[in-house]
């Protein structure tokens, strides 16, 4: 899929938590919201702040089907509460392939 129509499917399923979302769709939207909120952020801190606002629930139900979708469970967010190690695991976790 391409950038930009996974980034709208990932703001049109903002509030979905179930379902699945393929390993490209998901980095394609990370990669979308990483690039805006660097140049909001050069703009303006509050613009950058204001974007984290915006697209904190879309990041977190593309993670939830991401991980759904590699066969992980939506309890590994609990790795996000150790510091380095935890994120780590998190990225390596969101980055496996898909299971059927």
């Amino acid at each position: 899929m391409e950038l930009w129509n996974a980034t709208k499917l990932a703001f049109k399923q903002y509030a979905t938590f179930t379902g699945r979302t393929s390993r490209p769709d998901y980095w394609y939207f990370i990669l979308t919201v990483f690039l805006a909120s660097t140049a909001f952020n050069f703009i303006s801190e509050d613009l950058g702040r204001l974007l984290s606002y915006v697209t904190l629930l879309p990041t977190l139900t593309a993670a939830v089907r991401r991980l759904r979708d590699a066969g992980e469970s939506f309890h590994n967010f609990w790795w996000l509460l150790l510091p380095v190690v935890g994120w780590v695991i998190w990225i390596v976790k969101l980055a496996k392939p898909s299971k059927d």
